[in-house]
């Protein structure tokens, strides 16, 4: 007897998982020797609570927030910092969506990565101004489990 099995596309992330993908990845980033080289970071938010501002009625995601100035202010560098973020995001097999050529400016830079499978975004903006490094990730928006 021959049994066949079919193959199945995983399951999206829970919220909660998502949350718990968003929590530790923003951690993992903060920890991480490039980052630390850039600014020293303080977390503003780190996913606590449900908001559904820019989801579907139903749908929830989190937020985790993360600001710094950078280390050098008296050499501001947005590419340099940014590009740090970018290059740890990539190493955390996270796929860029918008990087600085779609806002060029010397004074700003921004880039966005998405996870899929955890479904997770980060952006980050790095700029002149204090603070000078901003990054957000959030989760998608998604059903609560019931």
């Amino acid at each position: 007897m021959v049994m066949l099995t079919g193959c199945s596309e995983a399951q999206p992330p829970t919220l909660a998982m998502a949350t718990q993908n968003l929590v530790t990845d923003g951690e993992e980033l903060l920890a991480s020797y490039l980052i630390q080289r850039v600014g020293q970071f303080r977390i503003t938010e780190k996913a606590e609570k449900d908001s559904d501002t820019a989801c579907v009625p139903g749908s929830k995601q989190r937020f985790f927030r993360a600001q710094a100035n950078f280390l050098n202010p008296e050499r501001p560098d947005p590419g340099a910092a940014a590009g740090a973020v970018q290059a740890q995001l990539g190493v955390m097999s996270y796929d860029k969506l918008v990087d600085d050529l779609d806002f060029w400016d010397n004074d700003l830079s921004v880039a966005v990565f998405h996870k899929p499978e955890s479904a997770v975004t980060f952006m980050v903006a790095a700029r002149i101004t204090e603070p000078h490094i901003l990054i957000v990730g959030k989760t998608d928006c998604i059903k609560p489990e019931e």
